[in-house]
């Protein structure tokens, strides 16, 4: 489109360290603001890390992204790196011990991470050193090739406003320094929750001080943001009550997307032979497709269910469940030959599985209590029914209001037999679908304009 004076597209910087070709899943709320945004007179510019850095890649996400500039950078090479180096080329040495660069997260509290039992002295400091290197987060090493490329880029373009993305929460850092050194206008937007998910870090990666410091970092970004956006409405208000002195409206509520285009809503391929269950995505928070399979011997051993008659397929990086393999816990349990554990696959394979699947399977932990998995859109846009696993949350409340299937907390082993033997009982399961209108408000060119609004609200303000 012609830039006139009647018309001429204001400019955002995006800057989020997942986005296609990434597989992760926490890219797209990104791509899909990118992409739709120019509807709405926005020209955005993507600001991410380069693709060698990338676990995993699904190129076909690159061809939504329409003429979206991209921009990518590289990351500081750090210490820890080059020990996660010598680790793999040195698998004697190390035998036996398990570590990797993620943020690990465990059930419960946390504890005092201060006072880990049995702890020495050099345990101690070993700790500390290892709770600094991940501040914030194991990415931090891209903030400052990021923060000199959107320098750049802002002067060179007159960008007046930014946009980051988190987690990682280290494009925060981003943003906050940004702000600190240009008049922009600077909205943070948090997937999922920084500080509240702190408490359920393994105390090996903490430590007392760093616990202060990781919350005063949130507190100065929360508070220098002109906007904080969250995807779900809970998130918002435990933001608010933690920062009451910032204007309530500062905190703004816009939920991850479906993209109704890429479903075709009403075009569907026809329903897998045998009854199934699919999970697409990763096992990870201590996630476990234990009472599912819990459900299912009771099924078959009370012959309620042929064990020909049902199957379970996974989609994804989910071999390990808890350093047991997914086969491994299905045959504790009799069921592993109606297993099926594939590799991950692209999103419009994911797409069809979800289409053709009789129910879906969402697995959400009392850790996410305030924030809800963004897979749980793409569930929708594939209108089949939700077999939730959760305690009461977010999750749980919005299965409930959209009428998008049935929530079950993790010991309801009674509750989740009985529902998927109602599901495979139903002579009309293979024509059972979803209300497309209850999902209307998820629609990302909805979304979109939303966060369009804000951007240009912020404009106009002093």
């Amino acid at each position: 489109m012609k830039e006139t004076s009647e018309f001429r597209m204001k400019k955002v910087l995006l800057i989020a360290y997942y986005f296609p070709p990434d597989f992760a899943v926490g890219g797209q709320r990104i791509a899909k603001f990118a992409r739709n945004l120019p509807t709405f007179g926005w020209e955005p510019t993507v600001l991410t890390i380069a693709d060698c850095y990338r676990d995993q890649l699904d190129k076909e996400r690159v061809h939504d992204l329409g003429n979206t500039r991209v921009i990518k950078t590289m990351k500081v090479p750090k210490f820890t790196d080059l020990l996660l180096y010598i680790k793999r080329i040195t698998p004697l040495v190390f035998k036996n011990k398990k570590s990797d660069n993620r943020a690990y997260y465990v059930g419960g509290s946390g504890g005092d991470c201060g006072n880990v039992q049995s702890e020495t002295l050099i345990q101690k400091l070993k700790r500390y050193y290892i709770s600094f290197s991940y501040l914030p987060d194991g990415e931090r090493s891209w903030i400052i090739p990021a923060t000199l490329k959107a320098l750049v880029e802002i002067k060179r373009l007159q960008i007046k406003c930014i946009m980051t993305s988190s987690p990682p929460h280290s494009s925060h850092i981003v943003g906050l320094i940004i702000k600190k050194l240009f008049s922009v206008k600077w909205i943070a937007d948090f997937r999922d929750p920084w500080i509240d998910f702190e408490q359920y870090r393994a105390p090996e990666i903490r430590s007392a001080l760093s616990d202060k410091i990781e919350s005063w970092l949130e507190g100065k970004v929360v508070r220098n943001a002109d906007k904080i956006l969250t995807t779900t409405n809970e998130h918002r208000l435990a933001l608010m009550r933690r920062f009451p002195a910032e204007p309530v409206d500062k905190f703004v509520y816009v939920s991850n997307g479906i993209d109704m285009e890429k479903f075709q809503i009403g075009s569907f391929p026809d329903r897998y032979e045998t009854f199934t269950i699919s999970y697409t995505g990763t096992m990870y928070l201590k996630r476990s497709p234990e009472p599912l399979f819990k459900a299912i011997q009771k099924l078959i051993s009370t012959d309620m269910v042929k064990m020909s008659a049902i199957r379970f397929k996974i989609f994804g990086n989910c071999e390990l469940i808890e350093g047991k393999t997914v086969a491994e816990l299905a045959r504790e349990y009799g069921i592993d030959s109606i297993v099926e554990v594939s590799p991950p696959i692209p999103l419009n394979e994911a797409i069809d599985v979800m289409k053709s699947s009789h129910l879906l399977l969402l697995l959400v932990t009392s850790i996410q209590d305030i924030n809800i998995p963004a897979k749980i859109y793409d569930y929708f846009g594939s209108r089949t029914r939700i077999l939730a696993i959760t305690e009461p949350g977010a999750t749980s409340e919005l299965i409930k209001n959209t009428e998008s299937g049935a929530v079950f907390i993790p010991g309801d082993t009674d509750g989740i037999a009985e529902y998927i033997y109602e599901q495979c009982s139903d002579s009309g399961r293979n024509h059972i679908r979803n209300n497309p209108h209850m999902y209307a408000q998820f629609d990302t060119k909805v979304l979109t304009e939303k966060l369009a609004t804000e951007l240009s609200l912020l404009l106009t303000s002093t």
